[in-house]
């Protein structure tokens, strides 16, 4: 289940406007917020913040609990699983793994986000074989987080395999 915790950074501008900035984030924010400050209109505080829920939550509807056949998704989450095909040729079409490369259902309970984020744009060279970089494909990267929280989803078995409907909201 999901137990990150990710430290927040909050920026906040002179015209009122307050920023969350996760990790992942901090280095680009840190550059901006230096900039700011520079200028003298901006205050930044860090916070670390309580367990976050699972970036999948508010996404998903199940009819019945614990019938995972009875789950939709919303649109932000449909974009994930359609990220998702990218990965399909080499993970499998369940995400389960195959002779190519290893389950990401599986992987995503031994990683965080900053390391999901590292390897999808940058790439990794395993024992297998080599999994490129998607770091400049839109059809992954304009999707990442919804790619993660499906992904994420998978692997904490709140959602099952394979097409899912989608609900409005």
């Amino acid at each position: 289940m999901w137990r990150q915790r990710l430290p927040t950074l909050r920026i906040h501008s002179a015209n009122g406007a307050s920023t969350l900035i996760q990790k992942f984030g901090v280095t680009v924010a840190g550059l901006v917020a230096g900039a700011m400050i520079g200028a003298g209109n901006l205050v930044v505080t860090a916070a670390a913040e309580g367990a976050e829920p699972p970036p999948y939550e508010g996404h998903i509807q199940c009819e019945t609990e614990g019938d995972l056949s009875t789950c939709q998704i919303d649109l932000w989450l449909t974009r994930g699983y359609r990220a998702f095909s990218q990965c399909q040729v080499c993970h499998g079409l369940t995400g389960d793994g195959s002779t190519i490369g290893p389950s990401l259902v599986r992987k995503l309970r031994e990683i965080d986000l900053d390391r999901f984020m590292e390897v999808v744009v940058n790439g990794y060279e395993g024992q297998i074989g080599v999994m490129p970089g998607w770091g400049t494909n839109p059809n992954v990267m304009n999707y990442i987080d919804q790619l993660y929280a499906y992904l994420l989803a998978r692997a904490d078995g709140v959602l099952p395999a394979g097409r899912l409907k989608r609900y409005d909201r």
